[in-house]
């Protein structure tokens, strides 16, 4: 017994060092020079319990008090319990487009838009006028502006508005219907896959998806009437290495980007479904009816946390997201939160640590609770959007969900799932390793663009 009991001992310290070991190794090549450094003693330590359990006189006793120990460790760890059910109000009215700060950034003082808006909310006047004193997002005086990844980025925001008219076409007058509801969920699901997207989710369409009167556009004003009945909802990945850089410029290079890679498999599935006569309507950036995020957790893509953001299962919040609503017939599931982000959010409050304007809640949920647990200050956060020039995501960045896709990492989001202890564990090691207040990414180099040249 105590000869097995110590093979086990080494035969899990050894496990312990080649996690490190593949940790330093993801490290590397995330360029995450700190976390390897950190790593360093910990490995040492379980190198040296691997050559004391081989070659020292260890007491039985003492291998079966660590024995003991690790296997009590390893339960805490690898059950479930402490989760629960969250259910949040469904909100009796819905949002108001023109309320959001995009919308507001485009209203033009001296006009009847502009006039009649701050009429109505007269209290959002002196806050829009902050943003309206910077120099604005992609500003050659604001204050991270560099020629190449600024006019980058407004080349593909000039894209995406070439798909415009592409989001609502009338569809065949002619249905095909020689398939099942089954078979066309399955081939939307895989397509929009290969189509580049990273997950995709159906949900039944709900009042509190969509907006109640259009904010942008030649339909400003407009209510939003959409009799679809069914919302699909996809995410796309935004580079963990361009992020790394924010709230510089490469984080806006990498957004605009992605808004065009969602905008551009979106129209492609609104024309196949108009193709087999249903109706279609892709919702992508700057011509949205509905709220994106919510579709998407009604979908089951994420949960939204704590930045306002959806948390998804393998990427965080490193995702941009589009809809497309139509009247086809598709297989749904119903919502579900995931209460371990919340749980995590709770604890966490590392996007709230490092938002550079101080846009994002300390807040418990449970002061906060409404439809969302978590609101932030849109206003704070998009007048430090019209300073810097970029589109931030500092938050982002620094939430622990958003580390790489890969297989420590994911080990790591699988343990978050399962208790409040691995919750705990995993903060402080995310602090541990990464930093509470992360630094950015050495800028040396990147896209061909010298060090300290954005």
């Amino acid at each position: 017994m105590a000869e097995l009991i110590n093979r086990s001992l080494i035969a899990i310290f050894s496990g312990g060092a080649l996690f490190f070991v593949v940790f330093m190794f993801y490290s590397f090549f995330e360029n995450e020079k700190k976390a390897i450094l950190k790593a360093l003693p910990l490995l040492f330590i379980l190198v040296v319990a691997v050559l004391f359990f081989i070659y020292g006189q260890v007491s039985v006793e003492l291998q079966l008090s660590v024995f003991i120990f690790l296997v009590v460790l390893g339960v805490v760890v690898l059950v479930p319990f402490g989760n629960k059910t969250i259910e949040f109000k469904i909100p009796g009215n819905r949002f108001d487009e023109r309320d959001v700060m995009f919308s507001r950034a485009e209203l033009k003082e001296g006009t009847a838009k502009f006039d009649d808006y701050y009429r109505q909310r007269p209290q959002n006047l002196p806050l829009d006028n902050l943003f309206r004193k910077a120099p604005g997002l992609l500003n050659p005086k604001s204050k991270y502006y560099n020629p190449f990844i600024f006019n980058a980025a407004d080349a593909t925001f000039e894209t995406v508005n070439l798909l415009q008219p592409l989001v609502e076409v009338d569809s065949k007058k002619i249905k095909e219907g020689n398939f099942t509801t089954e078979d066309i969920s399955a081939f939307l699901k895989k397509w929009t896959i290969k189509l580049g997207a990273h997950s995709v989710g159906f949900t039944l369409l709900q009042p509190h998806h969509l907006y109640s009167y259009v904010g942008r556009g030649e339909n400003y004003g407009n209510p939003v009437d959409l009799n679809h009945k069914y919302a699909i909802a996809f995410t796309v990945e935004m580079s963990h290495e361009s992020l790394s850089f924010a709230p510089k410029g490469p984080v806006v290079m990498e957004s605009s980007q992605q808004y065009l890679h969602a905008g551009t498999i979106a129209v492609q599935i609104a024309a196949f479904i108009r193709n087999l006569g249903f109706d279609a309507r892709a919702h992508i950036d700057a011509n949205y009816r509905v709220i994106c995020p919510v579709v998407a957790q009604s979908a089951g893509l994420g949960t939204i946390g704590r930045m306002g953001l959806l948390i998804t299962p393998k990427l965080g919040a490193r995702a941009r997201i589009a809809v497309v609503t139509t009247d086809m017939e598709l297989e749904t599931v119903p919502e579900k939160i995931d209460s371990s982000v919340i749980d995590f959010c709770e604890i966490c409050k590392k996007c709230a640590v490092n938002c550079p304007s101080n846009a994002i809640s300390f807040n418990s949920s449970k002061t906060e609770m409404g439809r969302y647990p978590w609101k932030i200050n849109h206003e704070k956060c998009f007048t430090y959007w019209c300073k810097v020039g970029t589109d931030c995501g500092r938050c982002i960045t620094v939430c622990p969900y958003s580390h790489p896709n890969n297989f420590i990492h994911n080990i790591i989001r699988w343990m978050i799932k399962q208790n409040p202890i691995n919750r705990w564990l995993a903060l402080k090691l995310d602090n541990y390793f990464y930093g509470e207040k992360p630094g950015l990414l050495p800028s040396k180099n990147w896209m061909g663009l010298k060090n300290g040249t954005f």
